[in-house]
């Protein structure tokens, strides 16, 4: 069976889901790239050129360009992240009654280990989260002073920043680290991106959200969540537009060095339990499955990132093999990483 058969079997059969409408799945190898995609869109079927939001994978552009302004010489990634908001972030971390503030790096944020709460998914003091008012309708904008507002006045912290090895997933890392590349890069966060990543990797339908773009809708079952004002909000940690074929170029050309020193890509480790089987690095994510689960043996992992909306942007082990897509659904967070293993799977059977 040639591994095309195999894409289309598998994005055929997650297709048959209900609540599955548009679908997408690729891999790619140096040049080669093969994929399969069901669904339509104005009118015609779901494509590699097909739009569709990405939500947190989008934090690899920022890891990229983290990377890139280290490389430069603008920052290390020991920095403390006060250096680059003074006076602004004052409060932000109280452990046990200290502000702990100052001892957050850059590093910590992008290895999830500052301990700074979640400020999208988390539950504030009145129990409300930004995530539950978004998925029940209610839209917004907002910016940084009410991300550091809910962190900090609405949300308890985790633990203390860079405690042994521990991780807490959390949109506010990332939300910081996008308003830093903003300010070192001395223009919007756009411009950042056009002339870092997109433009040099020719990706064309690749941007951060603007309301009124051009994409699929996005689900949640069988609804469709309308939240223009949030996701134009949330540009680095959650809110950048991609292609199946676009989303496969950046992440083969994050893993193979092209964007930043080859050298980081050593420096991913250590791995930080997020949840089972979910662990953090530097900047990304490394989804482990263990060897005593059949037919996995002797085990399989892939780096790169996932997003709420259904996304896979992985490497595996080799960094050569990439497994991007979509199934466009913000509900069974389980399955865009099932049809990553099952395509994982049938590539290692076929080559």
């Amino acid at each position: 069976m040639q591994l095309q058969t195999a894409l289309n079997r598998i994005v055929a059969s997650e297709h048959r889901h209900p609540d599955v409408h548009e679908i997408a799945l690729g891999v790619m190898e140096g040049e080669r790239f093969i994929h399969a995609c069901r669904g339509e869109w104005q009118g015609g079927p779901v494509g590699p050129e097909t739009p569709f939001l990405i939500a947190s994978a989008s934090k690899l552009f920022i890891t990229a360009m983290v990377f890139q302004l280290a490389d430069e010489g603008r920052l290390t990634l020991d920095d403390p992240v006060r250096r680059f908001f003074p006076g602004e972030l004052d409060g932000l971390h109280v452990w046990k009654g200290v502000d702990v503030t100052g001892q957050i790096t850059l590093r910590h944020l992008l290895c999830h280990t500052s301990g700074l709460p979640d400020y999208f998914e988390g539950r504030r003091r009145d129990g409300a989260s930004l995530a539950a008012d978004l998925f029940a309708g209610r839209d917004g904008a907002y910016g940084l002073a009410e991300v550091l507002g809910w962190a900090r006045d609405g949300m308890r912290p985790a633990f203390a920043p860079g405690t042994g090895m521990r991780a807490l997933y959390s949109d506010t890392n990332f939300y910081l680290l996008a308003e830093l590349v903003a300010r070192l890069d001395g223009d919007s966060l756009d411009a950042a991106l056009a002339r870092r990543i997109t433009g040099p990797l020719g990706l064309t339908r690749t941007a951060f959200f603007k309301p009124g773009a051009e994409v699929l809708p996005l689900r949640l079952g069988g609804r469709v969540i309308e939240a223009p004002q949030a996701l134009a909000s949330m540009p680095g940690d959650g809110g950048a537009v991609s292609c199946l074929a676009d989303l496969a170029r950046f992440t083969r050309a994050f893993f193979a060095g092209e964007l930043f020193e080859k050298g980081r890509l050593a420096d991913l480790p250590p791995w930080r339990r997020v949840f089972f089987p979910l662990t953090a690095g530097t900047g990304v994510l490394r989804f482990a499955v263990p060897g005593w689960l059949p037919p996995f043996r002797p085990g399989m992992a892939f780096v790169g990132h996932s997003g709420i909306s259904g996304t896979i942007a992985f490497a595996l082990p080799d960094h050569k093999r990439i497994i991007v897509g979509t199934v466009n659904q913000l509900q069974d967070r389980s399955r865009p990483y099932r049809m990553m293993m099952k395509a994982a799977l049938a590539w290692s059977r076929i080559g």
